[in-house]
């Protein structure tokens, strides 16, 4: 995801999750939301030879053109609503901090993304915990409505799970990582200073429902009614 010049999310944590899934190097992998498409330059480093990214952002794409001339054709631009791809094109598609900024989530999710996937293709995902991430968003800019311009579908842990669900989605495994890690630590300690630590200490022992963030991945459904929660 991106923001101006600014890239958001981890892209280590990003592509150690995408990586315990152990796909096949064959395998065709969309990243929505690619930002100047880091994520699928260091798969193609690691021997994925299908990759592509999209996003948004125009000058964020020519950036990434500009950096990964090898990839010049496979990061491209897009209007936010339609995927410009066939049908079942793709194993895997990737949303990393994705999700919360896309307004009809579900109608994203159900006539794009899964259009995209071949059957029984794989959705990868990170989103950040409603519930963690509106206090959070309202304590860095102390605002109670500023969020919402661009967190405009925020999930809780069940919510998420009834969403990917209705939108044709089985096996869907959502789960946290452990957050004792700079990438969390050093914006907590801007705002919370030596209490930061315990905090995130704190918040790393609470349930997958309680994350920050949600990780997590599920199957396109080859079958109208396939779809179940896990």
């Amino acid at each position: 995801m991106n923001s101006g010049n600014k890239e958001w999310g981890n892209l280590s944590m990003s592509l150690e999750f995408f990586c315990e899934r152990k796909f096949a190097l064959d395998s065709k992998v969309l990243d929505v939301g690619c930002y100047t498409g880091s994520l699928i330059y260091r798969l193609f480093q690691r021997g994925f030879s299908e990759v592509y990214g999209i996003d948004v952002d125009q000058r964020s794409v020519r950036r990434g053109q500009e950096l990964h001339p090898e990839l010049k054709t496979r990061i491209i631009s897009y209007d936010g609503k339609h995927l410009p791809f066939p049908d079942a094109f793709f194993d895997v598609v990737t949303m990393f901090d994705v999700l919360e900024h896309i307004i009809d989530l579900e109608q994203f999710l159900e006539k794009q993304v899964k259009r995209v996937l071949k059957p029984g293709g794989m959705l990868v995902f990170q989103t950040p915990n409603k519930y963690t991430n509106i206090p959070w968003e309202i304590l860095i800019h102390r605002s109670f409505t500023k969020y919402k311009s661009y967190h405009m579908s925020l999930q809780s842990y069940s919510s998420l799970k009834h969403v990917l669900h209705n939108c044709g989605f089985r096996d869907i495994v959502i789960s946290k990582r452990d957050i004792m890690h700079p990438y969390y630590l050093q914006p907590l300690g801007r705002y919370l200073g030596i209490m930061a630590r315990p905090i995130a200490a704190i918040i790393n022992s609470l349930p997958p429902r309680l994350a920050t963030n949600f990780w997590g991945y599920c199957i396109k459904s080859t079958r109208k009614n396939d779809s179940r929660l896990v």
